[in-house]
Formats: structure tokens, sequence, C-alpha cells
């Protein structure tokens, strides 16, 4: 098998791998096909059988997907969440209590003139 050119032996193995892959159980044609005696590449089949039945495909998160993406790309897009998510847990934690509050105040002036304005109404009406 060492006098044959390399590319000879890659295509050997592309195809074994593609029938091995595929469940094909006549994998003697494709040795046949490259004038390869099954000796020779015996140890290449017990290989890539143990390979296809042990590395199991895995599907990566959207997560690990969008942060290889901008390491990758460059400067990640900073958002606010983004931005919070990576400080320290006091300060995430005096974020949303600011958060909160602010929210709670913008609600209490928004009432308060609603109250205002409906007090004013009756004293027209």
């Amino acid at each position: 098998m060492t006098s044959q050119p390399n590319s000879q032996i890659e295509n050997l193995l592309t195809a074994l791998t593609d029938a091995i892959l595929a469940e094909e159980s006549d994998i003697d044609q494709i040795i046949t096909r490259y004038g390869v005696s099954r000796a020779d590449v015996e140890g290449f089949v017990n290989i890539v059988r143990r390979l296809s039945t042990v590395l199991v495909g895995v599907r990566p998160s959207r997560r690990f997907v969008h942060r290889l993406k901008q390491d990758l790309m460059g400067q990640p897009h900073w958002n606010v969440i983004s931005r919070i998510r990576y400080l320290p847990p006091r300060v995430q934690i005096a974020a949303g209590i600011a958060l909160f509050a602010g929210f709670m105040l913008l609600s209490r002036r928004r009432l308060g003139a609603m109250a205002r304005e409906d007090a004013i109404a009756e004293a027209v009406s």
C-alpha cells in the first residue's frame, strides 16, 4: 500500500469511511476497486468502525455558537444585558435594585399625575 500515491490512499480511505458511516456491508467491493488486499486496509477499517461508534455528533448551544462567532469576527456587540452579565454578582444585584427602583419611581409619578387629572376633572364637573 505504500507504493500507491497519497491521493489514491486518500480516495480509498474516504470511500471506506463513507461506506462504513452509511452502514454498507460490502466493503470488499471498494477494496477490489482500488486494487488493495484486505489485510492492508483491515487496520483502517477497524479504526473507522470504532471511531464511528465512539464519536457522536453533538449540537452546540446557541449561546456557545454566538460567543464563538463574536470571538472569531472581532469585537463583541455589547448590549445592556451582556454588560450586566459580566459584572460581579454584587454589582448585578445593585443594578437590578436600581432598575426596579427607577421603574417604581416612574410608575408612581405617572399614577400621581393620573390621580391629579382625575381630581381636576371631578372638580370641573
